[in-house]
């Protein structure tokens, strides 16, 4: 099988610097509101507040944010001298059911990003529950026929409609998935598939229409032609060989971001041939983004649905191992998973602990700025204020 028909049957099995923020606004996603505006006081809590650990304090939960004093508190919390983290934001990821959702919250993500739709209200069903994470979805990955991801949504859906014929059928393309209102547009960059030009131009209408663009790209050569595109973020590294530090430094210089989803990468190579799927290329390729200062989000391509599965919720901590390895510090780290996201995304009402910001909130055991492990010492998650509580 080869890499790139490999990595795609996951999305498709079933139907630092000041940098520009292009970009829908996501800020004003709906967040559920509670039947009571309860408020909370954490005491005891030493707190990351998505830049830096600060010495131990309170935080107050006012309804659905962050509060600004202790006044009228209802309820109060002994954090034990916990360590308090904004919500994590899961940058790439493919949940089904209200199980993904539940396995994804309970591991502190409060915020997660669904790569493949291919219909309205397909993925927009499972959002909007109270206590639960917030989910933002993209369009039907754009492919074109005859590419391994045109032929899986053409067997999966049968409906050629989804493909992008060439560049002449952008605006055609652009325009019906605009129909369902997505919050992104996601491309396929692979060979065979999408031509140079017709990437520009789906890149292009999808900027006109205040849409940020994901391109997948799973080999060192749709890292090129993704950065060339002038999309927003490229996702997954390469497990063919390394980037180049030329590419990773033009990838700087045009404000693109990075999400490596090392985990599915390290998933493939477990199982593959080493001549075939070689995971110190995808971790090289991290390493040299970083070295270059591109802004890396955390993302994991959770799905459950192919043999090189990736777990909901669980693999986001695994995904902060990986990073380490590559040379990531730990409070970097943390960063990357929560106010570099927010910011990048244009998710300018969370990903940070401050009065007036959603109460998205996670309170752990331990110290992961020392030990990054300790991320998966949850004691109690917050979305918009509302404590995720385990279904019966």
């Amino acid at each position: 099988m080869s890499l790139i028909s490999s990595l795609t049957s996951s999305h498709l099995a079933s139907p630092s610097a000041s940098w520009p923020l292009l970009k829908t606004d996501l800020a004003n996603t709906t967040v559920p509101q509670c039947g009571k505006n309860q408020k909370i006081a954490i005491d005891n809590v030493k707190v990351f507040d998505g830049w830096k650990l600060l010495p131990p304090s309170t935080v107050v939960i006012d309804g659905t944010v962050i509060g600004d004093d202790e006044s009228h508190v209802t309820v109060r919390i002994d954090g034990e001298g916990g360590v308090l983290l904004p919500g994590f934001i899961e940058s790439h990821a493919h949940p089904r059911n209200n199980d993904d959702l539940e396995a994804l919250t309970s591991h502190g993500i409060t915020t997660a990003f669904q790569m493949a739709c291919f219909a309205k209200g397909q993925c927009t069903a499972l959002d909007g529950q109270k206590g639960l994470v917030d989910l933002l979805a993209g369009t039907t990955p754009a492919s074109a026929p005859g590419s391994t991801h045109g032929n899986l949504i053409e067997n999966n859906t049968s409906n050629p409609s989804l493909l992008v014929q060439g560049e002449a059928d952008v605006s055609r393309w652009v325009e019906e998935q605009l129909s369902w209102e997505p919050d992104f547009f996601k491309l396929v960059v692979e060979t065979p598939g999408l031509s140079q030009d017709t990437l520009d131009a789906l890149v292009g209408q999808a900027h006109n229409h205040s849409r940020q663009v994901v391109c997948h790209a799973a080999d060192a050569e749709s890292h090129v032609q993704s950065m060339n595109s002038g999309t927003d973020q490229i996702h997954h590294t390469p497990l063919d060989k390394p980037i180049t530090h030329d590419l990773a430094q033009q990838v700087f210089e045009r404000g693109q971001v990075l999400v490596p989803t090392l985990s599915i990468m390290k998933a493939f190579a477990d199982l593959g041939d080493a001549g075939q799927f070689n995971y110190e290329a995808a971790r090289e390729s991290l390493r040299l983004y970083h070295e270059a200062h591109v802004p890396i989000m955390v993302g994991t391509d959770a799905n459950h649905e192919i043999s090189a599965a990736v777990s909901f919720g669980a693999s986001f901590h695994e995904e902060l191992v990986l990073m380490a390895e590559a040379g990531i510090s730990n409070v970097e780290l943390l960063r990357s998973a929560t106010v570099v996201p927010a910011r990048h995304w244009g998710l300018n009402d969370r990903g940070s602990i401050k009065p007036g910001k959603r109460a998205d909130l996670i309170l752990v055991e331990g110290d992961p700025i020392n030990n990054i492990k300790d991320t998966r010492n949850i004691k109690r998650v917050w979305v918009a204020g509302t404590e995720y509580t385990k279904s019966q």
